[in-house]
């Protein structure tokens, strides 16, 4: 997935876990670069990349406030490891 595309994700992802509200109105940003970063996934990388997706998806599914910044800040937080993983790899995030 492309380095800007990324990015967007990881900001859109940001915004809705300041604020869950968000989630709803966000949500049809954030599938497609999700998808996308699924589909894109380096060899290896895939197990790492699902986690990601599970936790966004999961904080779509609960009403609770608590439990959907809690799975976007484990989402956030996996997702930034990956970044950082594909970067020393030399591949561009």
């Amino acid at each position: 997935m492309a380095q800007d595309k990324n990015l967007e994700l990881l900001e859109v992802m940001h915004s809705i876990q300041e604020d869950p509200t968000e989630i709803e109105t966000q949500w049809d940003i954030a599938l497609p670069l999700l998808n996308q970063l699924v589909d894109t996934a380096p060899d290896g990388f895939e197990g790492m990349v699902n986690m990601i997706n599970t936790h966004f998806n999961n904080a779509l599914k609960f009403d609770s406030v608590k439990v959907q910044q809690f799975e976007l800040e484990s989402g956030l937080i996996k997702l930034k490891a990956y970044l950082q993983k594909l970067s020393t790899l030399g591949e561009p995030y």
